[in-house]
């Protein structure tokens, strides 16, 4: 059984990403807004660490931003927070708060906020200049039987910067869905700005990209687990990533390690975790080994049950 639902749910994902990656395709043509503003940077500490794998093992804190779908299976309320400073230059940092409630019958909630921003020397040397981006979430996760759940996001937008008639706001929409057919293994999908608009204070508007993104996980053996992710965007491929954990003590110790490869460039990352009952904490260190001049990232969270 466990086999056949497993076929079924692949079938599915499969399906659903042609259908969105047509109508990626469709959307490319109309949008002129690369992948800077409101990028889908990471959240999740321990998907960073696992090399960049999110959507079929993100839990608890980051799933509202990963796969809202996944809170079908929350048992217990959540709130998490994450920072990382970007290449650790000083110049962009990413805040992530989020809380997440099980389902009381009316579907499992989630709320986030996620800002990033950075502040950058003004013209001539004079003063700086901030930027800053805020997206403000209500998602939903529903459980569909014993091992399917599907889930939606609502998303709030607001830039703001120091320059006159250069900030926005708007909206979109996240659809996902998230299955474990068996003790073993996750799959998950996500299909990001499903439907979006932002409105600029020039008086234009426009489309965010829109992003799938399909994962699975496998329980290789009862400390080690594996995970691969792809990623499209506008239709076209973007990444890969490949990632494993391996618990040092069960449910208390873990060490984690993996890679994304995107366009022609590898990057490593490695990452930590440690549990003490209801209380986690997590590292990871995103390493820049193309030699774009970057630095590497270390991100790091914290995720309360109650």
């Amino acid at each position: 059984m466990g086999c056949l639902l497993t076929r079924v749910v692949i079938s599915w994902l499969i399906a659903v990403t042609a259908i969105f990656t047509l109508r990626g395709d469709l959307l490319a043509a109309s949008s002129s807004i690369t992948a800077g503003a409101f990028a889908s940077l990471p959240v999740s500490v321990r998907g960073a660490g696992m090399g960049g794998v999110y959507t079929a093992i993100t839990t608890k804190s980051g799933s509202a931003y990963h796969n809202p779908a996944w809170m079908g299976f929350a048992d217990t309320r959540s709130a998490g927070i994450s920072y990382v400073d970007i290449s650790s230059l000083g110049l962009v940092r990413n805040i992530y708060i989020d809380y997440v409630q099980p389902d009381r019958g009316y579907g499992a909630s989630g709320l986030y906020w996620n800002w990033r921003g950075t502040e950058v020397e003004g013209p001539g040397g004079i003063g700086e200049l901030g930027y800053a981006e805020n997206t403000f979430c209500y998602a939903l996760g529903k459980r569909i039987g014993q091992y399917v759940a599907v889930g939606v996001a609502l998303k709030g937008y607001i830039i703001s910067t120091d320059i006159e008639d250069t900030g926005g706001m708007g909206g979109g929409l996240d659809l996902a869905l998230y299955a474990q057919p068996d003790p073993f293994t996750t799959v998950g999908l996500v299909v990001r700005n499903a439907l979006s608009r932002i409105s600029w204070d020039t008086g234009l508007s426009d489309n965010l990209p829109v992003e799938i993104e399909i994962g699975a996980s496998y329980l290789v053996l009862d400390e080690l687990l594996a995970a691969s992710e792809l990623r499209f965007e506008r239709g076209d491929y973007a990444s890969f990533a490949l990632g494993g954990e391996y618990a040092i003590l069960p449910e208390v110790f873990f060490i984690r390690g993996g890679l994304t490869r995107r366009f022609d460039r590898t990057s490593p990352s490695f990452g930590l975790g440690f549990n003490h009952q209801n209380f986690r904490v997590d590292y990871a260190a995103e390493i820049d080994a193309g030699h774009a001049g970057l630095g590497t990232s270390h991100r790091v969270g914290m995720n309360l049950d109650f």
